[in-house]
């Protein structure tokens, strides 16, 4: 960008924001502070970044500026949904506040087409199924696809205008955690629809969520991730349930990087049973051991479907100080040199113990134990 003239006198043509400054008042982005004035050392307010981003995405520079230019700005962030977990103001803005505000600016897409947005172009955050056009979920998302007629949402989409909330915490999640994270005093049930291990879902048809609720009404870590979304233009909560598998690499194809640590050529991981996922995390050294990875696909809870993300979890090795099956899976037991590790709930002792005690293991083996994020054990080998 040329240095291009003086619009405001406290940035002339030799200040090292000109050409930056210059350009975003020929666009209408800024238009100073007044008085001929742009005041390039003063902080930014929350209004002031959120008229800035508006007209970024092509909203008319005339209606944000003059007397009410704060009260149009508020307004139509409002109206755009930009100002969703974030609330702008005439304050100075905070650094996060200016990050959420600019995300949820780039998952904004006209006319709700999800593929214009500039995190779709930029990101590619949606991906599709293996071997189908369906774009299924992932973090972050702007929308869901259901293959599914018993889908609650009218037709085929349903289009998130906010990025995910994730629960880090294991064990229950009240009724009461769940609308404080949202920041309402009650969710209806008619709000509400539950997705598990896949793209369907049914509505709930009774209130189920208020304030200091303590009825438990999902339950994170346990080997299982819960996310929640919410879709401000038809007032929609989603709950997802995703269930960690561990899925054993057959092949890598290994991404190349620039010199500054950026993506070159993308990689992959191909796994053994066929399903193959982009990936920049894997190495040919992986080939052999296992991914823990998130699957989407109609079935049981412990039915692995279509992987949608692979990454390499957390590997514990050692050595097998002690084990014993039981068909009650809270009375199995897993030592690694001394420490016990627990099972997914959803976790059969077939997919775990029993298969490696059956391919010839015992006490004593030195193993690699792969652990979910939140520290349950997914597999074990030698």
């Amino acid at each position: 960008l040329p240095a291009g003239g003086s619009t405001f006198a406290d940035v002339p043509a030799s200040h090292w924001a000109n050409k930056y400054v210059e350009y975003c008042a020929s666009k209408g982005i800024v238009a100073g502070v007044g008085n001929g004035k742009f005041n390039p050392d003063g902080k930014l307010t929350g209004y002031a970044f959120g008229k800035m981003l508006l007209v970024a995405l092509g909203a008319d520079a005339s209606a944000l500026t003059g007397a009410d230019w704060d009260k149009n700005t508020k307004a139509q962030l409002a109206e755009k949904h930009l100002d969703y977990g974030v609330s702008p103001s005439n304050n100075d803005l905070s650094r996060q506040d200016a990050c959420r505000l600019a995300l949820n600016t780039l998952f904004y897409g006209e006319k709700d087409d999800a593929e214009s947005t500039l995190a779709f172009k930029s990101f590619g955050v949606l991906r599709s199924s293996s071997g189908s056009d369906k774009k299924y979920y992932n973090r972050p998302v702007i929308k869901y696809v259901s293959s599914d007629d018993g889908a609650y949402w009218e037709g085929t989409e349903k289009k998130i205008t906010a990025s995910p909330v994730f629960f880090k915490k294991s064990g229950a999640v009240k009724g009461g955690d769940l609308v404080k994270v949202f920041g309402v005093t009650d969710i209806e049930g008619a709000q509400i629809v539950s997705i598990r291990n896949g793209v369907t879902g049914k509505p709930l048809k009774t209130t189920v969520l208020h304030e200091g609720n303590t009825k438990t009404h999902t339950l994170t870590g346990n080997g299982m991730r819960f996310e929640a979304y919410y879709a401000a233009d038809t007032d929609k909560y989603t709950f997802v349930h995703l269930y960690y598998f561990a899925v054993k690499i057959a092949d890598v194809t290994e991404a190349a990087f620039y010199s500054d640590g950026s993506v070159e050529v993308e990689g992959s991981v191909t796994f053994e049973n066929g399903q193959t996922v982009k990936s920049n995390e894997f190495k040919k050294s992986d080939i052999g051991s296992y991914a823990c990875v998130y699957s989407t696909g109609k079935g049981t809870m412990a039915k692995l479907g279509t992987i949608t993300e692979a990454f390499h979890g957390t590997v514990v090795k050692g050595k097998l100080t002690k084990y014993a099956m039981n068909k009650s899976l809270s009375k199995c037991k897993l030592e690694i040199d001394g420490k016990s590790y627990k099972f997914p709930g959803w976790m059969s002792t077939d997919s775990l113990l029993t298969k490696y005690v059956d391919n010839g293991g015992a006490v004593g083996d030195e193993v690699n134990l792969l652990l979910t994020p939140d520290g349950y054990a997914l597999e074990i080998w030698q």
